[in-house]
């Protein structure tokens, strides 16, 4: 591997990353608004203060609609950079680096003062390129143990990313491993503000556990929950 051609690869990808389509698609759903500004109403009453500017933010103003071409896009602004880079290096790592760096820059913009999203859905676009088959199974997986097992929404949410590394390792693929890796680690540094507020409003009862996978659906902020009756 060629040190050069990597580090090249990863700023490729950071300044695709770094393409804003929440902000794009935020100008015409809800232009003018400031999509750092978050208020994400929990199960159990408690309000958690979502920082990012990502699909969700734009979901959670304009609907799932706008969230899912803004989730679309931003998938595709790693994926495809990625998908090049691995069919021009077949033999090279060079594509995990495209995609971790698309993470970076979607997560902390050079084009809009650092202040992104949080990473998950560049991760599966990156993903995607490599190993389509792993992210339906992982997410299934993750989404099943944080609802059955944990109960509990920020699990749901994120256990499928965790579990996309043990899968790396059983295809015994260095690049993927490396990748999902760095992947999770970029999307933790990114939450860590949601995260930490998240486990005290947990610890402090005002976070009500999830019992079924309508639960889960209708909960998460792109979902708008507050539109939605809040089962009693």
């Amino acid at each position: 591997m060629n040190l050069l051609h990597a580090g090249s690869s990863f700023l490729v990808g950071y300044l695709l990353g770094s393409i804003s389509f929440a902000r794009v698609v935020g100008r015409v759903v809800a232009p003018g608004e400031d999509l750092s500004k978050n208020e994400v109403e929990l199960l159990g009453g408690g309000t958690l203060d979502y920082q990012g500017v990502s699909a969700t933010s734009v979901a959670m103003r304009g609907g799932p609609v706008p969230g899912i071409v803004t989730g679309v896009l931003d998938a595709g602004k790693s994926f495809v950079p990625t998908m090049i880079a691995k069919r021009r290096w077949p033999d090279e790592p060079y594509h995990a680096f495209v995609a971790a760096g698309a993470i970076t820059g979607h997560n902390w913009p050079i084009y809009h003062g650092f202040k992104g999203g949080r990473g998950q859905t560049p991760f599966y676009g990156g993903l995607a390129a490599m190993d389509w088959v792993s992210i339906p199974t992982t997410t299934a997986a993750g989404s099943a143990i944080g609802i059955i097992a944990l109960k509990d929404m920020l699990a749901a949410y994120s256990l499928g990313m965790w579990l996309t590394i043990p899968w790396a390792i059983l295809r015994r693929d260095p690049a993927q491993i490396g990748y999902t890796i760095a992947g999770n680690a970029l999307f933790t540094i990114a939450m860590i503000p949601e995260i930490k507020l998240y486990l005290a409003l947990r610890k402090s009862g005002k976070v009500q556990s999830i019992g079924t996978f309508e639960d889960f659906f209708y909960a998460h902020p792109a979902m708008r929950r507050s539109e939605v009756e809040t089962p009693a």
